[in-house]
């Protein structure tokens, strides 16, 4: 007669939660404020178009000033809870290629809000509203 002895394991699960990702989808501008040397200016739809794809791993963008083109550009990005980090890699502005921007930003209902602080100082805000 052979005899096992089976003791007690512990198991231990690595469970990674997927959460829906809002953002996906296409957004329209809806305005703006932008911090500049003379103080904050601002930009409303219609007068500034905008239109930001979002997928699952990058973003792209393309800006229009009463119809005449403006910026265009996209990268990957990362989300968390509480922000938006975009990791610029083309575009037509040469300054931002390279960098990562790091956004704050809530979602309500159709509209996404995101605000970007430098040295904890407002350097934009904006409102995008998704348009699928």
């Amino acid at each position: 007669m052979i005899r096992l002895k089976l003791g007690l394991a512990m198991v231990v699960l690595n469970i990674n939660v997927v959460i829906a990702n809002p953002l996906i989808g296409t957004w329209q501008f809806v305005k703006g404020e932008y911090a500049t040397d003379k103080g904050l200016v601002t930009a409303r739809a219609p007068e500034l178009s905008s239109v930001k794809i979002i997928s699952k791993s990058h973003f792209s963008y393309i800006t229009q000033n009463n119809g005449k083109f403006l910026y265009a550009g996209g990268g990957s990005y990362q989300l968390d809870n509480t922000h938006f980090t975009e990791h610029v890699e083309y575009g037509n502005v040469n300054n931002l290629i390279g960098k990562s921007m790091a956004f704050t930003y809530q979602i309500e209902q159709d509209l996404w809000h995101h605000t970007l602080h430098k040295n904890g100082k407002l350097v934009e805000r904006e409102v995008w509203q998704k348009i699928n």
